[in-house]
């Protein structure tokens, strides 16, 4: 028995090890190595008000305007406050950042923001930089535990008592935890175009939903506009921030593409400019970023750089071939404002968890702020919430039945689950991809990991189809955008079956 399992390793989970007092037992568990997360490959940065002039009030505003009116106000003040203070700690602390010529942090702009408060790490490379930042913190705290794949959340008197883990060779044991925190990242994987790393596969969304926990705002996938792609594959994410110094949608003549689209062309927010680039492309054919014109291209993005002449292009002579890619999730594991799902035990924390400030549609380089703010919270919340399990004997049991993933379900969720969705497609697909729920310790463990690929996209599939409105990453073809009906309200799923909940849309009313 050991007092915390934390299933990934990408920023969510270090920050929480990080938190955690050295005293307590943790084990991180990732299924490849610690740097084959999202969080490694984060290039745009972390957004938070630490600029001079600069205000978390600014920040929620902006926070709230991209979210469709769908985010929780209360919590995007917790975002934004404790945000500010957090990344002002870190930075006296040794997190690494890109200078100005005063020491101070040199900040970005980005889409949606009115100001430039992003921070930076070796211009592109800030999950990265972030990732060896924690990984160095956490380096003799914690047991790693890397190549080690989740099968199943062990439940016992309905609460969570731990995991079933399979190991690099295939050997399946059981880790016993007083808290299991569920850190497992996005589902980008589950699409055929993605920008996420090859362990974003949804194996989050379907453990908490075999365990029977609420989860909540499936249907919000947000498509990063511009991944690099060339042949019909997805090559490599080309930064927001590349927009943000001044890159230019156009089309293979070279005219822009986003002009009559949105008043601030292409740094409307994210879901406006993905379905303006996929219209394109379905209609009228290739879009390219065109960043020929911007200074200091190779110091500014040495990352992409890099990446783009292994592809044979050099940005700063040619126009760089993008179109949207599965990129990050704003719904997941439904949790409290300190991390606790449904389930006693069971925490959800980073991309995986549905804190609700994302709402429809996340504002650029709130990913990371999101991980590690709600990752200081649960290391608070757990010091408080005791450690009174008992240990208990669970016994392994042979593999009997038999699963198939069917070999088209990446391609069917692109195409009918993506960015422009329609009832009919959505009904198609559900009705060949029906939600089910495994007994899972019947199937062996590389059955198991096709079964929670399987269950995630039907999950995200259900929802989309529920949720007859438009709003946000959620666009429906053949339903009216934004309607007053859903205003407020969310999909919940689980177990139980789907069910509507409410936002908090507005912050508590203060008496003076």
């Amino acid at each position: 028995m050991i007092d915390i399992c934390i299933i990934g390793g990408g920023a969510a989970g270090l920050m929480l090890a990080n938190s955690l007092p050295p005293s307590l037992s943790v084990a991180v568990l990732t299924k490849e190595d610690p740097f084959s997360s999202n969080t490694a490959l984060a290039q745009g940065g972390i957004a938070a008000s630490i600029g001079p002039g600069d205000h978390p009030a600014s920040h929620a505003a902006d926070t709230l305007s991209a979210a469709a009116n769908h985010a929780d106000a209360e919590r995007v003040e917790l975002l934004v406050w404790e945000g500010q203070a957090l990344i002002e700690a870190m930075l006296s602390q040794g997190l690494p950042f890109d200078a100005d010529a005063t020491g101070q942090p040199s900040l970005g702009q980005e889409a949606a923001h009115a100001t430039r408060r992003i921070l930076h790490a070796g211009g592109d490379q800030t999950g990265k930089k972030l990732l060896q930042h924690l990984l160095a913190k956490t380096e003799n705290r914690v047991k790693r535990l890397p190549y080690s794949s989740v099968l199943e959340l062990i439940m016992h008197d309905g609460q969570c008592t731990g995991v079933s883990v399979e190991d690099a060779f295939g050997k399946r044991s059981f880790i016993q935890a007083q808290h299991t925190i569920l850190a497992t990242g996005g589902i980008g994987q589950l699409y055929s175009q993605t920008s996420n790393s090859i362990a974003a596969t949804g194996d989050g969304l379907s453990l908490a939903f075999h365990a029977g926990a609420v989860l909540e705002d499936l249907e919000f996938v947000q498509f990063h506009p511009t991944v690099f792609t060339i042949n019909g594959n997805s090559c490599g994410l080309i930064s927001e921030a590349v927009r943000g110094e001044g890159a230019r949608l156009v089309d293979s003549a070279g005219k822009r593409i986003m002009t009559a689209i949105h008043p601030l062309m292409e740094l409307a927010p994210r879901d406006i400019v993905a379905r303006a680039i996929e219209w394109h492309w379905q209609q009228k054919g290739p879009v390219f970023l065109d960043a020929r014109h911007l200074q200091d291209f190779k110091a500014k993005f040495p990352s992409i750089y890099r990446n783009c002449l292994h592809h044979h292009i050099n940005p700063e002579k040619q126009p760089i071939p993008v179109r949207p890619g599965a990129h990050f999730h704003m719904g997941g594991v439904q949790t409290n404002e300190w991390g606790e799902t449904t389930i006693p035990h069971l925490y959800a924390i980073g991309e995986i968890a549905s804190t609700g400030v994302h709402g429809a549609n996340r504002l650029a380089s709130n990913s990371l702020l999101e991980s590690l703010v709600f990752a200081k919270r649960l290391a608070e919340k757990i010091q408080t919430c005791g450690f009174s399990q008992k240990e208990l004997f669970f016994p392994l049991i042979e593999p009997t039945k038999e699963f198939l993933l069917p070999a088209d379900l990446q391609m069917r969720m692109t195409e009918q689950v993506g960015i422009l969705r329609d009832g009919v497609e959505l009904k198609k697909f559900t009705s060949d991809f029906p939600l089910l729920r495994f007994d899972l310790q019947h199937y062996s463990g590389q059955q198991i990991k096709e079964i929670h690929r399987y269950t995630a996209s039907s999950l995200i599939a259900q929802a989309a189809l529920f949720r007859t409105e438009s709003r946000g990453a959620h666009y429906r073809i053949d339903a009216p955008p934004v309607s007053e009906d859903w205003t407020g309200k969310t999909v919940q799923l689980s177990v139980n079956g789907v069910t509507i909940g409410t936002r908090k849309l507005q912050h508590k009313e203060t008496v003076s």
